[in-house]
């Protein structure tokens, strides 16, 4: 079981314990993704009927499906586990290939496959110029990221004018213009946020995630701790030194990538216009962020572990053992599935928790994945409907007897939640005095002398909801 105050990776070995590599439980049936288009709520096109299926069942019949049951997953309400507010920081432009002067034969693929970007020498700030404080960490940082880099060459093409078999070449050579490359992520998705509010560029059709350097990943203790104190301190600098501090940050953390589509007879050509890092204060006033809510809890079988990259940023990878990786999740995604509802009434399963798309953490093994899940961060999500506490009404004064009474203030309180003890059963014990529900039968007991996990006023007591 995973507790959550405070929560530590040392958790995960805990839940797998007794838990080998030679159990032959399968972890569940399929579940399969439908990325649907349109503007309509995908969760309304789901409850209305408004997709036909033709599903081959797990016993090899086909059948036409056109009604589906809404299963709601679970909330994890609790403070510890909750992201801030994130807001984008773009790359500068600089940093960008120009035409022409990269050999495109060197390349792993398109702009929906990697992210192209260069370093020119007049964009690394002076030494002598940064605080003292963080001079010995920038050398460190320096010496890696030039170690990681290729130096910039054309295509090398024929020399017009020559006569004859032999012929002469020609290319060009940058040696002050470093070149890095980020892969990207499987899911690509269009944008449903205001472009504007969020500093996203106008012409932008689809956004994709761009992994942090494949590097990163076999950093020394002393390289992670020299990126993240030089990061921390150039952002906080010139604007000029803030231009290179955001393109250490998407070298060391990744970002987001949004390209345009340029329409090639039925298909398009991707092309990058935008890179951005994530922030916790705004790139200009006014800005909106992008919010991410509690987090839902889903089994393994709905998130793939093949879609992840470690995560760097420590006080993310903190949180819990289910904060070892990270992916994005497909926006306008649909999630299906049968059960013995299918042959009976001809229904399949869904869920639908990410209209907007979203963030999903998994655990660092896979076999923390297949036993434990995951989280997944669904932008455009609001805590407050899931902090909204029950109403107590414990007039018979049998605290926390089964027929002690908690009635919901609103709607919003009805939502599946995880209980914050075993992240497993749901949560159907509020505590005492402020009402929040946070427990499970078999985890209430231990509540008393915890701190609330939405308001952090000390457990007197819990009383079951009703």
């Amino acid at each position: 079981m995973q507790a959550t105050a405070p929560p530590s990776p040392d958790r995960l070995e805990q839940a797998l314990d007794g838990y080998t590599d030679e159990d032959d439980t399968e972890p569940c049936d399929g579940v399969a993704a439908l990325v649907l288009p349109g503007t309509e709520d995908p969760k309304e096109l789901m409850r209305r009927g408004g997709i036909d299926l033709n599903w081959t069942a797990k016993d090899g019949t086909t059948r036409r499906v056109t009604k589906y049951r809404e299963v709601p997953m679970q909330h994890v309400v609790d403070q510890d586990l909750a992201l801030p507010t994130l807001y984008l920081h773009f790359l500068n432009k600089e940093f960008f290939l120009k035409e022409g002067e990269y050999n495109l034969s060197l390349r792993a693929g398109n702009d929906n496959s990697e992210i192209q970007l260069v370093l020119p020498q007049e964009m690394v700030p002076s030494r002598n110029n940064l605080p003292e404080t963080c001079r010995a960490s920038f050398d460190v940082v320096m010496r890696f990221i030039r170690s990681q880099s290729e130096v910039m060459s054309s295509s090398v093409d024929e020399k017009p004018g020559g006569f004859g078999p032999k012929k002469n070449l020609k290319a060009t050579i940058q040696t002050r213009r470093l070149y890095y490359s980020l892969k990207t992520a499987r899911p690509k998705a269009g944008i449903s946020l205001d472009k504007a509010s969020f500093g996203i560029p106008e012409d932008s059709e689809l956004y994709l995630f761009a992994e942090n350097h494949a590097s990163v990943n076999y950093m020394s203790k002393r390289d992670t701790e020299a990126f993240e104190e030089c990061i921390s301190e150039l952002l906080d600098l010139s604007a000029e030194v803030v231009k290179f501090g955001i393109f250490l940050k998407l070298f060391y953390e990744g970002g987001f990538a949004y390209n345009k589509k340029l329409q090639m007879g039925k298909g398009y050509l991707p092309q990058n216009i935008g890179l951005a890092c994530m922030g916790v204060t705004p790139a200009f006033e006014g800005q909106s962020g992008i919010s991410t809510g509690y987090p839902y809890l889903l089994p393994s079988r709905f998130l793939s572990y093949c879609d992840t990259v470690p995560v760097t940023i420590g006080a993310i990878s903190g949180m819990s053992s289910r904060h070892a990786r990270y992916g994005l999740c497909f926006t306008r995604c649909v999630y299906v599935w049968e059960t013995e509802a299918l042959a009976r009434e001809g229904v399949l399963n869904f869920c639908s928790i990410t209209p907007h798309g979203g963030f999903f953490y998994l655990p660092s093994t896979l076999r923390g994945h297949w036993k434990l899940g995951g989280f997944v961060y669904a932008f455009g999500e609001a805590k407050d409907g899931l902090e909204m506490p029950v109403a107590i009404d414990n007039t018979e004064g049998v605290s926390g007897a089964a027929s002690a009474v908690a009635q919901p203030q609103a709607a919003a309180a009805a939502n599946r939640q995880a209980c914050v003890i075993c992240l497993s059963e749901d949560a159907l014990f509020a505590t005492v005095p402020c009402g929040h529900r946070a427990f499970c039968a078999d985890c209430q007991s231990a509540a008393k002398g915890r701190n609330c996990p939405v308001c952090r006023t000390p457990v007197r007591d819990v009383l079951r909801v009703y």
